[in-house]
């Protein structure tokens, strides 16, 4: 859709500004400057001076980076990488305690970044840097914009049951509050799940299509309780028919077991079909299926090891070419790249999918209100993790 490529570059920039607009203090800041963040070193310089420091220790949400860990590991021998996996709330409070404590065993991040919670708290305030060599930063996608650190792009979004569904069931997303689907639709609860908290935000800025899809659906106007939007409104409507669950996994597990018949769960799980899951995407539907969601990694704040971390970082990007290891375990179905030099690992453009986009900015200013809706919705469903 046209709304998604036009606003994109906006929607991945994961805050660059903090690096400008630390004031004074942030500009002399010894840490930063032995860091040396915009040095331009080839991996080789790199690797020799990683030689001289201890474990690389990385936070991240993601398991597939134990096949980036290992591969690292051979390429680069001498190196050794401690994963930490934590979901994406766990992690920031992890990085902001560390931080008050003045310990330094955490050097690289990889995280969600688009609820806006990763840019608030650990990108603006300085806590985490981005790593963006020239020569891997000049083949990132036009459309992504200037400076970001992110470095996969994947989408939260709808799928179905496909053992029970030889397709989509359903051509309006208004039709998930009929009665048929009394818990049959599965969703990780938005407050524990930053890209789910995301695509439900985000469809809070799009109230007039959602406004326009009932009409189709229903042939009449909407009628939001006093006080309340359209939106609100359909989040509370659709709320009767959802399980709320832990994770993304727990989602694909109910679609797989025939528990569901809808899931809402991040799209790089579409790779699990190979597995012989039962899953498939909706691409298409009025008004849409979901919302980007990205992942950035970037460096923290007082990092003991940031020639490492920087070695790392070029590596899991697939070095200046693209053609490294380390990217590879990302390369899966229901992922896009970054790179223009690098294939996406989905056969579906973004172009061709219903998303909408992620204003992070709004959804920082929402937050009170959101997690006081959500948290009220949960409660009241009497289904919720």
């Amino acid at each position: 859709m046209g709304r998604v490529s036009k606003r994109l570059g906006v929607l991945l920039l994961s805050g660059l500004l903090c690096a400008a607009c630390g004031g004074k203090e942030q500009e002399t800041d010894s840490w930063l400057e032995n860091a040396a963040l915009d040095a331009q070193e080839s991996p080789q310089e790199l690797y020799e001076k990683a030689l001289k420091e201890d474990i690389l220790v990385v936070y991240t949400v993601s398991t597939r980076l134990v096949q980036t860990k290992e591969s690292f590991e051979a390429a680069y021998p001498g190196l050794s990488v401690e994963l930490r996996d934590v979901r994406s709330p766990s992690l920031i409070e992890a990085v902001e305690e560390k931080h008050e404590k003045g310990l330094t065993d955490c050097d690289v991040v990889l995280c969600n970044d688009n609820s806006g919670e990763f840019k608030q708290r650990l990108t603006d305030r300085g806590l985490v840097y981005p790593y963006r060599p020239a020569d891997i930063e000049a083949h990132r996608k036009p459309e992504l914009g200037g400076d970001t650190s992110s470095f996969l792009i994947e989408a939260e979004m709808l799928f179905y049951n496909s053992a029970d569904h030889e397709s989509c069931p359903i051509e309006n997303l208004w039709e998930l509050t009929e009665e048929r689907f009394r818990e049959r639709i599965y969703m990780p609860n938005p407050l524990n799940s930053f890209s789910t908290y995301a695509f439900c935000g985000a469809s809070m800025q799009h109230d007039e299509e959602l406004a326009e899809a009932y009409r189709r659906y229903a042939g009449k106007e909407a009628q939001p309780g006093e006080g309340e939007t359209v939106s609100e409104y359909f989040w509370k409507e659709v709320a009767d028919n959802i399980v709320f669950t832990n994770s993304s996994d727990e989602v694909v597990e109910a679609l797989a077991n025939g528990s569901a018949d809808f899931g809402i769960c991040v799209s790089s799980k579409l790779r699990l079909r190979e597995l012989g899951y039962s899953i498939e995407p909706v691409w298409k539907l009025d008004p849409f299926v979901g919302c980007l969601t990205t992942y950035s990694v970037m460096i923290a704040r007082d990092s003991r090891n940031v020639n490492t971390a920087k070695l790392f970082i070029r590596y899991l990007y697939g070095e200046a070419d693209g053609k490294g290891e380390g990217f590879v375990p990302f390369c899966t179905e229901g992922t896009w790249s970054v790179r223009d030099d690098v294939e996406d690992g989905a056969s579906v453009p973004l172009t061709q999918i219903d998303l909408i986009d992620v204003d992070q900015d709004a959804l920082i200013g929402q937050r009170t209100h959101m997690e006081g809706f959500w948290a009220g919705i949960i409660r009241e469903s009497g289904r919720g993790e």
